[in-house]
């Protein structure tokens, strides 16, 4: 096979990936600019014959999306900087430092990430009562960040694994602790593994329906609760505004993955690397 044809055969599959990747949202995108009495006429309308973006405002106000999805933000955006804060210290420390059991706690970091979520629900409820924050935006960011640590934490712990100690130790010639060599100078050599964790962290939290549709209701919902509200009513389904909230609702994480997929892929090629 000659290089032209090997060419021509990339091009295609790369093409043939893409569309199977971004077929379903441009079908999204298709029915929440159709009008929804032309969602049932006979033939499928792969163009819409009349536009138009009353959806878009419908969901504004059919619901309080707006809230919604500022609910949304504020949950991911926390549930990100608290597990960072704590897997970024915990990588580093499994990744720098030798003690008894080190070999047990990173296995079991993953069997930990592994388990169902539903098996938590239970004890989750138990002690978010018992420390009064029931219904509340902390009891949400603290659930969400259980789940999404322990993967951080293992994926930034090889990333750290990468980073040469000869770092470490020039720093601490130079008179810096072992914070503030991970701080100044581990840190900023780390970026696209924390970027790639961030990111992870930051789209489970988006994306995640079961705690919060177990710890928060009423104007603390969130994205995935409301999209779930919009199918099953007593007036039937409006799959134009459901549509039109599925955009608004991915919007935000594409915009994000594509601003940061150069340190995402970086991130995670690092990090395959086993410590």
């Amino acid at each position: 096979m000659n290089s032209a044809t090997t060419q021509w055969w990339k091009g295609y599959t790369a093409a043939f990936v893409l569309f199977f990747t971004m077929a379903p949202f441009l079908w999204m995108t298709i029915i929440s600019i159709t009008p929804e009495s032309g969602l049932f006429a006979q033939g499928v309308q792969y163009i819409p014959r009349n536009p138009t973006v009353d959806n878009y405002f419908k969901i504004f106000n059919v619901v309080d999306f707006g809230r919604v999805f500022t609910n949304s933000v504020f949950v991911a955006v926390m549930t990100t900087l608290l597990a960072m804060s704590v897997s970024v210290i915990a990588g580093y420390a499994f990744a720098r430092f030798t003690f008894p059991g080190r070999s047990f706690f990173t296995i079991s970091l993953l069997l930990i990430y592994m388990l169902p979520s539903i098996v938590l629900l239970i004890p989750m409820l138990g002690i978010f009562k018992t420390l009064g924050i029931s219904n509340t935006y902390a009891a949400l960011i603290l659930a969400e960040s259980t789940h999404a640590i322990p993967f951080a934490v293992y994926l930034l712990t090889n990333f750290f694994v990468t980073v040469p100690r000869d770092l470490d130790e020039a720093a601490q010639i130079d008179g810096c602790s072992r914070w503030g060599a991970l701080r100044r100078i581990i840190l900023p050599v780390a970026i696209p593994g924390v970027i790639a964790a961030a990111l992870f962290v930051f789209i489970q939290s988006w994306n995640n329906f079961l705690f919060a549709f177990m710890f928060v209701f009423g104007d603390k919902t969130t994205l995935p609760v409301l999209l779930r509200g919009f199918v099953g009513g007593e007036a039937g389904v409006f799959w134009g505004q459901v549509m039109a909230a599925a955009v608004m609702t991915t919007i935000p994480v594409a915009v994000v993955f594509l601003v940061f997929q150069r340190y995402l892929i970086q991130g995670l090629a690092a990090g395959a690397v086993k410590g």
